[in-house]
């Protein structure tokens, strides 16, 4: 709905691989550049350009708006 692309890693279990990164970064084992600037993660991560049209993208976004508006004080939340 933003209209950018989504980049899907090969490794999609990244739970694991995220706290291994914080330890080694963490502990000094693996420095920032490293981590986050390595091409070699993208070479063969799948990227997801959007298709919809600006014109559509804008009359969803603003239906789902509306709707989330209408949804408003429909419980009490004091309750």
């Amino acid at each position: 709905m933003l209209g950018s692309p989504v980049v899907r890693p090969v490794d999609i279990e990244t739970t694991a691989l995220g706290a291994a990164y914080a330890a080694g970064l963490a502990t000094g084992v693996w420095k920032e550049e490293h981590i986050f600037n390595s091409g070699e993660k993208m070479k063969n991560a799948k990227v997801f350009r959007p298709i919809m049209s600006e014109e559509v993208r804008k009359k969803k976004f603003e239906s789902w708006c509306k709707a989330v508006t209408r949804t408003f004080d429909l419980a009490d939340l004091a309750i």
